[in-house]
């Protein structure tokens, strides 16, 4: 169960700035529902999780993800929960099935828990939930975080994959079948970044400036000759970024770099052919 309280998050007013998301209408609080055993099997498969992971889950109930993480997977796991009841019920559950040593359970609102550590985050909520949450999973979670959601979408932030599985145990709706979402939490590239662009040719300064929303976006690159439009796309401090250079080499395919994001800074390569172009360049400061 999810307490939700009646205020603004300033997390809201911080997404309808950068993304122009609403800020969803105070809700009352999520009932619990259990999720059935094979959901909680798919959930934890489509989040390829492992060994090495901590896997959060908003509104954890008895506790059954993450303790199925930590026994079938190995993984660590937290259980953030309201309802006192819960709480104390998910210990017992970790007790008995062997994990206390790899899971805690925490009675806290969802919103005032600190999970930026989280690799894996897990929710079965309600839709304007979803909606309040994205703020804190976009801009809290570190790039490459897998988010998991039983039923219930984010709105207009398009998942990474979706999964329809039948769920005969599930005890809501009218089709005995649960829909899952998958989202990986993508790099923020947004803004002028200048580096230099090396190819058969040799070096030469580049700047790029991005516009992103979630895991797209479109780029304008500048080089001394000409300037190339280009999209892109994020997955988690990945950046697969395609160059149009069509205007200018009516002939030429577009050219496809690979990037890394990290710590301000992109770099990758691209090859065409036998020819290899490498990227690398540095975040304006606003």
């Amino acid at each position: 169960m999810v307490q939700r309280p009646v205020r603004v998050v300033v997390w809201g007013v911080l997404c309808v700035a950068l993304i122009g998301a609403p800020i969803p209408a105070p809700a009352d609080e999520v009932p619990y529902i259990q999720t059935p055993g094979n959901v909680v099997d798919a959930m934890l498969a489509m989040a390829e999780v492992g060994p090495n992971d901590y896997v959060v889950d908003l509104g954890s109930g008895d506790g059954r993800i993450v303790i199925a993480a930590a026994k079938r997977y190995h993984a660590r796991g937290l259980g953030i929960d309201y309802d006192r009841t819960l709480i104390a019920e998910s210990r017992a559950n970790a007790v008995r099935e062997g994990v206390s040593d790899r899971v805690r359970f925490q009675q806290q609102d969802i919103f005032l828990a600190d999970f930026h550590d989280a690799t894996v985050v897990t929710m079965y909520l309600l839709p304007e939930v979803n909606l309040e949450i994205r703020p804190l999973i976009l801009f809290g979670l570190q790039p490459g975080t897998r988010v998991v959601s039983h039923d219930w979408d984010m709105g207009d932030w398009e998942p990474d994959r979706r999964l329809v599985v039948p769920a005969p145990e599930k005890i809501v709706g009218l089709k005995k079948e649960s829909t899952i979402y998958l989202w990986v939490v993508p790099a923020r590239v947004a803004g002028y970044w200048r580096g230099t662009l090396a190819g058969p040719s040799g070096e030469e300064s580049v700047v790029i400036e991005f516009a992103q929303r979630f895991q797209h976006a479109s780029a304008s690159v500048w080089l001394r000759r000409w300037s190339l439009p280009g999209v892109a796309r994020l997955q988690g401090d990945r950046l697969a970024l395609s160059l149009d250079r069509s205007p200018w080499m009516p002939d030429a395919p577009p050219l496809r770099f690979t990037l890394h994001v990290a710590e301000g800074r992109l770099s990758g390569e691209a090859v065409d052919g036998g020819k290899r172009y490498t990227l690398r360049a540095a975040r304006l400061a606003e």
